[in-house]
């Protein structure tokens, strides 16, 4: 496929960070320092992947080092939206803090949704922690029309999860292919059936009962297979195609940030760089795997149908 045909007219990129410190500042107390990634950064290498960008809609998920302060992911929408560019966004808020009246007024502004992310400071992930966390959340936006929870979580976690996902009032979306590893970052005894590795089996149950939504994005984060752009990540994108054809979008995951497992000794004086990602590589990659229909309904159907387009 050629480039500008990777992500088709009507297509949806589910996963975009912006970092601009011009519209705000970053958290004092944040994991790592980013560079710049603009919102019109985004916008060119939009252009650059897409049949006709601006016929798209695009989801802003609020990134780690603005914490819960998510004035400049909206302060992006609006930009967008007054251009008559179709937006969404994803927040990470404190929910002790944060009134229902603020919610609703959020919800007016285009949020669809909270993100909980588990992976982003390089900490160990508590599944009690983890739970209450999700149970929470879940609690505080029920009510919200076509809110959804977006967990950034490693994939055992699914299996500590499975019941009380089953149990929650709201949708959940499993960001980074649900955790899932290529062979080149599982152990030795999983490297041959990389769907045997734990978390699987409970992700794709609660994806085939329509209580998870899978993100195909950051494949680079759960590979390290650079030479062939990922390719060992094959068999867990071919399975979740044939199986739960409906349940998978993609996200780009512009701007690429880093790994948060290096971030523990990180300086905030020092500008983490992005990675440098073969973007039309991965997509054509996911496209060949997935074969034209369910590639569409990833790019197009199902994430019309997640976000009432």
């Amino acid at each position: 496929m050629s480039s500008q045909s990777l992500v088709p007219r009507d297509g949806f990129d589910t996963h975009v960070h912006v970092f601009d410190p011009k519209l705000g500042p970053y958290a004092a107390d944040r994991a790592y320092t980013p560079e710049d990634a603009p919102l019109e950064n985004f916008i060119a290498f939009n252009d650059l992947v897409s049949e006709n960008y601006s016929s798209n809609t695009f989801v802003l998920v609020q990134p780690s080092p603005y914490k819960c302060d998510c004035s400049v992911m909206i302060q992006c929408l609006q930009r967008l939206r007054a251009q008559n560019i179709r937006a969404f966004g994803i927040a990470v808020l404190d929910l002790d803090s944060v009134s229902d009246a603020k919610l609703k007024e959020m919800h007016d502004l285009g949020i669809r949704g909270l993100r909980l992310n588990f992976q982003a400071d390089g900490k160990e992930v508590s599944t009690d922690r983890l739970r209450a966390a999700l149970t929470r959340a879940a609690d505080r936006i029920r009510d919200l029309p076509d809110w959804m929870i977006q967990l950034f979580i490693p994939g055992w976690a699914w299996d500590s999860l499975y019941e009380t996902i089953l149990q929650l009032p709201v949708r959940i979306i499993a960001d980074h292919l649900g955790g899932m590893r290529g062979h080149s970052l599982l152990p030795s005894d999983l490297q041959s059936i990389p769907t045997s590795q734990p978390g699987f089996v409970s992700l794709m149950s609660l994806a085939r009962q329509s209580r998870v939504v899978i993100k195909m994005s950051g494949l680079y984060r759960m590979s390290s297979d650079t030479c062939s752009t990922y390719s060992d990540l094959k068999p867990i994108v071919e399975t979740l195609a044939q199986e739960a054809p409906k349940q998978v979008i993609w996200g780009s995951d512009w701007p690429h940030t880093g790994d948060g497992h290096n971030r523990l000794e990180g300086r905030l004086d020092v500008k983490e760089p992005f990675r440098v990602i073969k973007n039309d590589a991965i997509l054509n990659h996911l496209h060949d795997w997935m074969g034209s229909d369910a590639y569409k309904k990833m790019m197009v159907d199902n994430p019309k149908r997640i976000y009432h387009q």
